[in-house]
């Protein structure tokens, strides 16, 4: 294969003896093949000097089931690669507790992201991705493609070096020099296609059966990551996966809606808008909308189970513990954050008054007029009132 050669080549060119590999590795369709591509090197190469580390930043808000993967995936390719004499290992980064969704959103009010003001990328992805590459040696791979989006191309152009010939014909096209340290991106110009054809090539190599049933086995083009993620106007993931997930993106509209409702965002005086955080009976309202999408869909939110603060997850400070002990907890994390008003009581959140929420459930009713998924969506909004 043309392609195996190309990449080779790339790997031969940057990777020296006694070299420690790092590879940045979400879960998704190239991050995997970018890692059996270097499996395929090691083996061809006989390069079991080299060292192989997986390293996986997980915003705590990843589709579940995407996130199974992405543990039993990078558990595979460790055994395997020591198997053949190499020294692997796997690392997860992940945000504070305090930056994640679920307090941010919940706690502290942020209403859903949107283009002019995307916090979730700095809090989720850029902090936890600081200690990736603080932890990174001299070599790190990454599965990034040029035909993902017009955006992620102009990012590659700015990034690498600049090659005179075509894309492809210089090695500078493929790298990128940070401090002492290069950033390679080895399938920089693989299409989509090549990219499924490279996974199914391995497929006796790698169990590989789950990576395509999360992406309907090529037919939809899915870009995985945040469940939450408002950014998009599907998450089409949700619709792979089946009715189940589809509550999640009930909520995730839910979320989307409430922020758009102005009388439910506290009034500002400063930024780009004149809305600020979300008032207490709209976060309310999404945390009993997330309790009830686990227990029609049957699917838990790890992240609140695995996201701990001062010895309690964030599950049990956010619904079980007595909202006094709760409230301390919360405000000895917040202790130091300025704009204390704004941080919600528990009790608050818990248990709201039902005449105000039935006065948000009837403006999330007439948002989903028009939603394909407006069933689910109202069977969500009804679940709540009876928990309130």
């Amino acid at each position: 294969m043309k392609l195996l050669e190309r990449v080779h080549a790339i790997l031969d060119s940057v990777i020296g003896s006694g070299e420690t590999v790092y590879v940045a590795y979400s879960g998704g369709k190239d991050s995997t093949a970018l890692s059996v591509l270097l499996y395929d090197w090691i083996l061809r190469r006989e390069r079991k000097d080299v060292g192989v580390v997986l390293v996986n930043s997980d915003t705590l808000s990843e589709i579940p089931e995407m996130r199974k993967w992405t543990i039993s995936f990078m558990k595979q390719y460790v055994e395997k690669l020591k198997k053949h004499g190499v020294e692997a290992s796997y690392s997860v980064f992940t945000p504070k507790p305090e930056d994640t969704f679920y307090w941010r959103a919940l706690i502290r009010g942020y209403p859903a992201p949107t283009f002019k003001h995307r916090w979730c990328v700095e809090l989720l992805k850029r902090r936890p991705a600081m200690q990736i590459i603080r932890s990174a040696g001299s070599v790190m791979l990454l599965g990034h493609r040029d035909e993902e989006s017009s955006a992620r191309s102009k990012s590659l152009s700015s990034k690498t070096g600049f090659c005179p010939l075509s894309a492809g014909r210089c090695a500078s096209y493929y790298l990128q020099l940070e401090s002492d340290s290069w950033r390679v991106y080895p399938i920089r110009e693989l299409r989509e296609l090549e990219v499924w054809r490279l996974l199914e090539h391995y497929g006796n190599e790698f169990d590989l059966d789950k990576l395509f049933e999360l992406y309907g086995y090529g037919a939809v083009k899915a870009r995985y990551g945040c469940w939450h993620c408002t950014l998009v106007r599907r998450q089409l993931a949700h619709y792979i996966l089946g009715k189940d997930h589809l509550y999640y993106e009930a909520v995730r509209l839910i979320y989307r809606w409430i922020s758009d409702v102005p009388e439910l965002r506290a009034v500002k005086n400063r930024g780009y808008s004149r809305h600020g955080y979300l008032v207490p009976e709209a976060r309310s309202l999404l945390l009993h909308a997330l309790r009830v999408a686990e227990e029609l869909s049957g699917v838990r939110l790890y992240g609140l189970d695995e996201a701990k603060v001062k010895g309690y997850t964030l599950r049990e400070i956010l619904y079980e513990l007595e909202p006094s002990e709760a409230n301390r907890v919360v405000l000895e994390v917040e202790r130091d954050y300025v704009d204390k008003s704004r941080l919600s009581k528990l009790e608050e959140l818990r248990y709201p008054r039902k005449t105000t929420m039935l006065s948000i459930v009837d403006k999330l009713e007439a948002a989903a007029k028009n939603s394909d998924i407006r069933d689910l969506v109202m069977n969500v909004l009804s679940e709540v009132v009876k928990l309130i």
